[in-house]
């Protein structure tokens, strides 16, 4: 391991690290409460900037003593520092997103973890690529104790965990709802709060129907951003309306966004879509053009080559992107047996801040 050191940095592996950062991040205060760092004042408040008195570099560690009263030490993880380099700035929301359709989960299908026989978060890295896991084995009582040691569970205007409708398989009169296909849509569009992992808890399915469908949102935008470049651009651009009127509560919720939303960098970042919540009220000369670039772009998520279908299996929990996964289902017959789901969200934060903490070094 060779080094390279001027008077305001030092590079390791062509990584540049100014002294000022390195002195910010010494391990032995990184990971202290706040309120002790009120014993040991930010560098930043400082006049001086901090120098080193010696530098010593093997393949594992970096090792500084720094020219202060008293001498103070910093002992640095190559390997930590490498991970957090800001030469270039690292990005640590990066999801390394694989964009797939159903042939491509076809010919490779994804994994399912069964988590009683792992006992680190390894599933996670799939709920990132390809935006959606499904995990085996968690018991109906762990649930809830499972999804809250990654994170609070969301309380939405129904609460944290909503037991989907079933009805008894012998019941005679059913609703024709029940049972009927679900197109591909995103949840709580109404609610400003997008950016949520949704889960789909199965507790028990004796049904052959009703097999879960999911679709890449940003797959299918990427390719219709090709075919239609001037409806993409009306649906990134158009704030459209999204209600809920919940008669029981008293509530009407109302959100105004965009069908699709970018980053700064032009990269797509939300899917926002939901055929029963999207009431737009546009001007009249905007109207007509909105809805034709809205009902292609609607004919695109219904198309089977996008759509990756499965039955969920009693114990199993479906965790995937709400921003950036939709979800439907196939019809199904409630009198051919019971299907009883749970649902719920997990803010998305908790995640990436679960991730980002492995790239630190305890």
């Amino acid at each position: 391991m060779t080094t390279t050191q001027t008077k305001s940095f030092i590079t390791i592996a062509n990584k540049r690290f100014h002294y000022i950062w390195l002195r910010e991040n010494c391990p032995s205060r990184r990971y202290v409460a706040p309120y002790q760092q009120l014993y040991d004042p930010k560098i930043s408040d400082c006049p001086e900037k901090p120098q080193p008195l010696s530098v010593e570099l093997n393949e594992e560690t970096l090792t500084i003593d720094w020219d202060e009263t008293p001498v103070h030490r910093s002992v640095f993880s190559v390997e930590w520092l490498l991970k957090n380099s800001y030469d270039p700035q690292p990005e640590l929301e990066s999801d390394n997103y694989i964009l797939w359709d159903r042939a491509k989960l076809e010919l490779k299908l994804p994994q399912v973890y069964n988590i009683q026989a792992i006992n680190n978060d390894v599933w996670m890295e799939q709920l990132f690529s390809i935006g959606f896991v499904l995990l085996e084995n968690i018991l109906p009582e762990k649930l809830e104790s499972f999804l809250s040691s990654i994170g609070p569970i969301f309380n939405a205007d129904y609460g944290t965990i909503m037991p989907l409708k079933t009805r008894d398989k012998a019941k005679e009169s059913l609703s024709s709802r029940d049972g009927c296909p679900l197109p591909p849509h995103n949840d709580l569009s109404y609610w400003g709060g997008h950016r949520l992992v949704e889960f789909l808890y199965c507790v028990e399915n004796h049904n052959p129907g009703g097999e879960s469908t999911l679709v890449d949102g940003f797959r299918v935008a990427q390719d219709f951003s090709q075919d239609y470049p001037q409806y993409f651009q009306i649906l990134l651009k158009t704030p459209v309306q999204f209600w809920l009127v919940d008669r029981s509560h008293r509530y009407r919720f109302c959100h105004t966004a965009t069908i699709l939303e970018c980053d700064r960098s032009g990269n797509l970042t939300t899917v926002r879509f939901s055929k029963r919540n999207c009431r737009p009220h546009l001007p009249f000369d905007r109207l007509e053009d909105f809805y034709q670039a809205y009902q292609t772009f609607f004919c695109y998520l219904k198309k089977p080559d996008y759509q990756y279908q499965f039955q969920l299996k009693s114990h199993n929990c479906l965790l995937f992107q709400n921003f950036r996964i939709l979800h439907g289902r196939t019809a199904f017959n409630p009198l051919l047996g019971n299907r009883k789901l749970n649902t719920g969200y997990v803010d998305w934060n908790f995640f990436v801040g679960r991730r980002n903490f492995q790239y630190q070094e305890i």
